[in-house]
């Protein structure tokens, strides 16, 4: 028999019973600490030390089992900081796994956009100079100055290109490696489309500007939005309607929104661009306007196409 009397329970006699589930009650309460909360966890700490003191004080004095109780509270206490210890870990690993994600989330917008800008830039470029080669070859033998003004746009049409990208790319060098001079280079914006219009004009598309309201005030992301609005329709125009088209650019400002509405009659003559394009440039700029604050839609209309594009602006 285990029990010195049968008055009282010794308490000593509980580390003496073979199977005793102590580490049942040791692993319940490390569950418990790293599962629950600090206040749920320490409850059941002070309840499973409290439990054995009120069985052990029915019948004679505390004091004569205080080492069981201390040693039982010194096993419990390092079950329940084992348990703690197992929950701050999981919170660190869960607060880095929402760092990384958040870091893979940051680099993957990153990307969209770097390829965002990467399809505005070469598309463009490469639409109006493929139209003026084609143009160029057409009229090389029976109107040369025509076609040197071919050649010309075509350079300069490249070297814009070739600027925008070695820009795109010093935006990807290690911070600290761009000089003040390369960050702040400013980016296009409304203001900067006539360096769009013009060698479109010069490749056959007729290209008309109508504006209306009193000008407000862009913010950079937005103004370079609008520019991107109407570089992606040129280019589009360019290369689906071609040379002989009549394109109108309808610039409308209104009190806390820019509308660009921009359209072609589909009356040219397509330079012979292969078909299954992608798309990407359309979805990529919706993307870069609903950034920006603002909508876009777009479609067919008659025998053209359509853009209008909505854009916050200040007073």
């Amino acid at each position: 028999m285990f029990f010195v009397t049968p008055n009282y329970f010794d308490f000593s006699q509980i580390y003496r019973v073979p199977y005793m589930p102590i580490t049942t009650v040791l692993v319940a309460l490390a569950a418990v600490a790293s599962d629950r909360s600090l206040r749920q966890s320490l409850t059941a700490l002070f309840t499973a030390i409290a439990f054995p003191v009120l069985i052990t004080s029915r019948g004679r004095p505390v004091e004569e089992d205080l080492w069981f109780i201390g040693t039982g509270a010194v096993w419990l206490g390092g079950a329940w900081a084992f348990g703690r210890f197992v929950a701050r870990n999981r919170q660190r690993i869960s607060a880095l796994q929402e760092e990384q994600r958040k870091a893979e989330l940051a680099v993957a917008q990153e990307r969209a956009h770097i390829a965002a800008e990467l399809h505005d830039i070469v598309s463009h470029a490469v639409t109006v100079m493929m139209l003026h080669a084609a143009g160029g070859r057409r009229v090389i033998d029976s109107d040369p100055q025509r076609a040197a003004q071919a050649l010309e746009v075509i350079e300069s049409v490249g070297t814009e290109a070739t600027q925008e990208l070695g820009r795109l790319l010093r935006l990807l060098k290690p911070p600290g490696k761009n000089s003040d001079e390369e960050q702040q280079t400013p980016l296009p914006t409304l203001g900067d489309i006539h360096s769009l219009i013009e060698p479109v004009r010069s490749g056959g598309v007729q290209v008309d500007v109508r504006a209306s309201g009193e000008a407000g005030r862009l913010d950079p992301s937005v103004g370079h939005a609008a520019y991107r609005v109407v570089q992606e329709s040129l280019t589009n125009i360019s290369k689906h309607a071609g040379s002989g088209t009549t394109a109108l650019i309808d610039v409308r400002w209104e009190p806390r929104t820019l509308t660009l509405n921009i359209s072609d009659d589909g009356g040219g003559t397509p330079g012979g661009h292969p078909e299954g394009a992608s798309g990407y440039g359309l979805l990529g700029l919706k993307e870069r306007v609903e950034v920006a604050g603002g909508s876009i839609e777009w479609g067919p209309r008659d025998r053209g196409f359509f853009l209008s594009a909505h854009l916050p602006s200040s007073p």
